[in-house]
């Protein structure tokens, strides 16, 4: 992810910026109205570029965040899904000593989608802290 946003303040040892997020055209076509100004965020000067107040930028996210996150969101509840879809022979007949009707193989996948994905919304609320954006270049 990359966007363009103008410096708001500068940190006094000019390690972090707060900077808003200058609309582009993909906003244009959203009705949300979130962005016609852009909420401000804090953002690391990791290459110690000259910025100071007004700098329009460039901001960039983690390639390795970025990562984790589609791990984390997307393939943790579709992997628990398959899982679930094979365990749920053995689970069918460890409780009823019967197969398993496609109803139950619907449930199990439903829960095997359903119980990840509610670890992950919880551990991105209240455990992970997600890594902050840096400024890649000064435009």
């Amino acid at each position: 992810m990359t966007q363009s946003a103008e410096v708001m303040s500068v940190s006094d040892d000019k390690k972090e910026a707060l900077v808003c997020p200058i609309v582009t055209a993909s906003c244009i076509s959203c009705k949300e109205h979130c962005g016609r100004r852009g909420s401000p965020f804090a953002a690391l000067n990791k290459a110690s570029l000259p910025i100071k107040q007004g700098d329009l930028v460039l901001i960039a996210a983690s390639k390795t965040a970025e990562a984790a996150q589609a791990v984390l969101s997307l393939l943790l509840p579709a992997a628990g899904a398959v899982a679930a879809y094979f365990a749920s022979g053995p689970a069918s007949r460890a409780i009823w000593q019967a197969d398993s009707s496609e109803g139950f193989k619907a449930l199990c996948v439903l829960l095997g989608i359903l119980i990840p994905s509610a670890a992950v919304l919880a551990l991105s609320r209240f455990r992970i802290r997600p890594s902050k954006p840096f400024i890649e270049k000064i435009l």
